[in-house]
């Protein structure tokens, strides 16, 4: 069950996904930002990277550019797009919330997914764009899901180590001042307002980046790969692991990529057996998130919910 290719897709996964969760538990657990519109930033550095670094389309393609740009320019612009996004969310939504946030960044995130749809010359439409080429093959040749988890694991090294100075530094013990007492900051002349959108900036960067990375595992990008579904299986995963800590996270992210992997491998022959695998996938995530909400004492959702109520009003 365990192969080395299952071990190498796992790793990779987790190192994509980390990220986000990364991210999120820097958006909720520090600065106290109710976030359900990550997959918008996700797919906005998935896309942007796929057009910056494709060649132009072919006939059966409707899509408007086609840059050939290199790959490290493409992920870079998949992180300043998806930060550009995350701005202009940002500017609109950031006075509100707890529920009234996340309500508004879900939001935004289903209309930039209609945006994809809808508008071929973006992105190619429904149908997205497939066949895309994974960076360095000819080079590395067999070895190259070898090659991608070890980058996958590197960036999100990278942003666990960031994340981390970032908690630990002056600026960390502000965000916290501001989730946990958002009055007594304004009253000390705290700028909430820019904090919050400086980490939502931050967030939607490195967001971005793990999207551009994804195109390298999936060599195509649809809106089908980027639905609420992937928030939600973020927001798991953070929860499982416990708001608050980067270490939590990237374990929770750990547990749900084997989790999904392992129902993968289970053999369905018919449409209604791949119905039944989705139905118990779907049971099986709830039942993970039941345990670990019941006997994790770590996890403290209930009092990251009463704050963000509170502040609202």
């Amino acid at each position: 069950m365990f192969t080395p290719q299952f071990l190498i897709t796992v790793v990779t996964l987790v190192g994509i996904f980390g990220v986000l969760t990364v991210a999120l538990n820097l958006e909720l657990g520090e600065a106290g930002m109710i976030d359900f519109g990550l997959v918008a930033f996700f797919a906005a550095g998935a896309f942007v990277y796929a057009i910056f670094t494709q060649p132009p389309p072919t006939a059966l393609q409707q899509y408007l550019w086609g840059l050939e740009l290199p790959i490290w320019i493409g992920l870079l612009a998949g992180g300043l797009a998806a930060s550009l996004f995350a701005l202009l969310t940002g500017s609109l939504t950031l006075r509100l919330r707890g529920e009234y946030f996340a309500l508004t960044t879900f939001a935004f995130a289903e209309v930039f997914g209609s945006f994809l749809v809808n508008e071929p010359r973006f992105g190619n439409g429904t149908v997205g764009l497939v066949g895309l080429k994974r960076p360095y093959r000819e080079i590395i040749g067999i070895e190259y899901d070898v090659f991608l988890a070890l980058v996958s694991l590197a960036l999100l090294i990278v942003v666990v180590i960031g994340a981390q100075r970032i908690i630990k530094s002056p600026y960390g013990r502000t965000l916290r001042m501001l989730r946990d007492d958002e009055v007594g900051a304004l009253t000390s002349g705290k700028p909430v307002a820019r904090y919050r959108l400086q980490v939502f900036l931050l967030a939607a960067f490195v967001m971005g980046i793990s999207g551009g990375l994804y195109v390298w595992f999936t060599t195509l990008v649809t809106p089908t790969l980027f639905t609420a579904g992937v928030t939600f299986l973020i927001w798991i995963a953070l929860i499982v692991g416990g708001i608050g800590s980067t270490w939590r996270a990237v374990f929770g992210i750990t547990i749900i990529v084997l989790f999904e992997e392992l129902v993968r491998l289970v053999p369905y022959s018919t449409v209604r057996s791949a119905q039944i695998a989705t139905s118990l996938r779907l049971s099986g995530l709830g039942l993970l998130l039941i345990v670990f909400l019941r006997w994790q004492p770590v996890l403290r959702l209930g009092d990251r919910i009463k704050k963000a109520r509170a502040s609202a009003q």
